[in-house]
């Protein structure tokens, strides 16, 4: 009789101090609730027996671990606490527990960005709980919803949507709309209608479930906080910058409460507001805020983790934009030597890095180096999406640009046609980016003499630019400078000087009378008069 009482109130102890572990994890505060675990851990193992009851009390905390370190996006003892688990759940030959922590592994993977593994476990997962459990059970319905997110960060979003909606399906009926299963789905389809461009139905799908929630966990619930999170993106692409800006504070004033100032989720609010800070030109705050947001990162995060290197990434991506071309190269190879890590070189997230070390190079007129990086990033790009994409237009584009700095005009024009070609398959005839391809190979038949085939060059190109952008555009100006070059060339100076006064028109309307360009295209009129007269004067017998 004793022993039982015994063996109960050892458990009870252990129970007591796992479930102050888990308060602490449900609040985020992941260091609290970790010190209760290794407690609770430590109690276990100064009992010399084993048992099936003591196993399934280990099998608990052993997961929530894992779960605890993955919140603190440290990956590694994560992985190793989830196989922990999943060992005593081959013990207790548990099928459904097993496939639990295969779940978890594959959560770690997509973190880590490989969506291949995180999609096999997913699939493995699947397939334990359809043969223990059926069909309609909650536990496959979750599967649904991880192949979905696997898939929609391999952006197959087809599939991903289908997948999500199995699962909506299923939870919605179980569940009910305003509980946190069905609040997180909805993220998800929110997520891929944004990733698709469609904002509006992201919005509208996202407001619903938001409205639910704040009704049930009121304004200052982390749940809440994710949602301002995914608002904040969705305004960030629209280019509604003080809505971004708005919603990111939010969240940031919900997380700072309930996690401190110095935790991962804390760093991600600060990157994303870093990041808008950046598109509106705000430099010197987005290296603030992505430099905050690094410092967490470094002192909570594994030092090769992902995260850190986008970071750096991002602070170098800044720079770029302030014309600091060795403070931007100096975080890109930081980021790239964290990505060489984690990946193979030919990994398609390595292509964004190699092409933006690749434009530092241009700057800086290194365009071997440049070529270099280029060349890697398309070499990615076409494995990844293959030779008929717009990116691949823009990567032939730039590359046919390098070949013009290098005066290897033949190689230029090979690369721009490529690009132009596949611009005109896939944006028609009337889009900045045919308007771009025939200005630059218009610049690279100029540089060639080839001037009545730059005069060709250039016409197509204003003729979509007016199209699109209108008359009063800088690019509308750049494009009659570069006509007036061509007939300058060619010694017709009245229609360059008929050019240039169009060119002039138009950046006096933009930017005013003291405008370094109005002022040079003034001195270029002036001297194309110069050269008419000399002309004139040669002519008279």
């Amino acid at each position: 009789m004793g022993n039982k009482s015994t063996k109960s109130s050892f458990r009870n102890e252990i129970n007591s101090l796992h479930e102050k572990g888990r308060k602490y994890q449900q609040e985020c505060n992941y260091e609290q609730a970790l010190i209760y675990f290794n407690k609770a851990i430590a109690q276990i193992k100064s009992k010399h027996h084993s048992s099936n009851r003591l196993y399934q009390l280990q099998y608990y905390i052993y997961f929530d671990m894992a779960d605890s370190y993955k919140g603190q996006s440290q990956w590694k003892e994560a992985n190793e606490w989830s196989q922990k688990a999943e060992n005593l759940a081959e013990k207790l030959k548990d099928k459904i527990k097993i496939a639990e922590c295969i779940d978890r592994q594959g959560d770690i993977k997509l973190l880590r960005d490989d969506t291949d593994g995180a999609l096999n476990d997913y699939k493995k997962s699947f397939k334990m709980k359809l043969k223990s459990l059926g069909m309609d059970s909650i536990e496959v319905s979750e599967s649904y919803s991880n192949i979905g997110l696997a898939y929609s960060k391999q952006g197959k979003y087809d599939e991903a949507i289908a997948m999500y909606e199995k699962s909506l399906r299923f939870q919605l009926s179980i569940k009910g709309n305003d509980h946190l299963d069905v609040a997180e789905l909805s993220h998800n389809i929110g997520d891929i209608y944004s990733k698709q461009g469609k904002y509006d139905e992201a919005l509208s799908v996202l407001d619903k479930s938001f409205k639910a929630q704040l009704i049930k966990v009121g304004e200052n619930h982390p749940s809440i906080s994710i949602f301002y999170d995914k608002f904040g993106g969705i305004y960030k692409h629209q280019g509604k910058y003080d809505d971004a800006l708005s919603m990111y504070n939010k969240s940031l004033k919900i997380k700072l409460v309930q996690l401190g100032d110095n935790h991962p989720n804390i760093a991600i609010s600060y990157h994303n507001i870093g990041l808008v800070c950046s598109n509106q030109g705000k430099y010197d705050e987005a290296l603030s805020m992505l430099n905050k947001s690094l410092q967490i990162q470094l002192t909570r995060l594994e030092k090769d983790d992902l995260y850190i290197a986008t970071t750096y990434h991002n602070i170098g991506s800044v720079y770029e934009s302030q014309g600091k071309h060795d403070d931007a190269l100096a975080m890109f190879h930081k980021s790239l030597e964290i990505q060489l890590t984690i990946f193979k070189d030919d990994h398609p997230s390595l292509a964004s890095t190699y092409n933006n070390i690749g434009e530092v190079y241009s700057y800086k007129h290194k365009y071997d180096d440049a070529l270099l990086m280029h060349s890697k990033s398309l070499k990615i790009q076409l494995a990844v999406l293959g030779n008929h994409h717009p990116d691949i237009a823009m990567s032939y584009n730039t590359i046919g640009l390098i070949y013009k700095h290098r005066y290897k005009y033949n190689d230029a024009l090979t690369m721009l046609n490529k690009s132009l070609k596949i611009y005109l398959d896939f944006r028609g005839e009337n889009h900045p980016d045919v308007a771009m391809s025939y200005n630059n190979i218009g610049d690279v038949h100029r540089l060639r003499g080839n001037l009545t085939d730059a005069l060709s060059m250039y016409s197509k190109s204003l003729q979509v630019c007016l199209a699109t952008v209108g008359e009063n555009h800088a690019n509308t100006a750049q494009l009659y400078r570069n006509q007036a070059e061509a007939y300058r060339q060619l010694s017709k100076y009245s229609q360059a000087i008929s050019c240039l006064q169009k060119s002039v028109a138009i950046l006096l309307n933009l930017y005013g009378e003291d405008h370094a360009q109005v002022v040079l295209d003034k001195q270029r009129i002036a001297q194309c008069h110069d050269q008419q007269r000399k002309l004139e004067e040669a002519a008279k017998p």
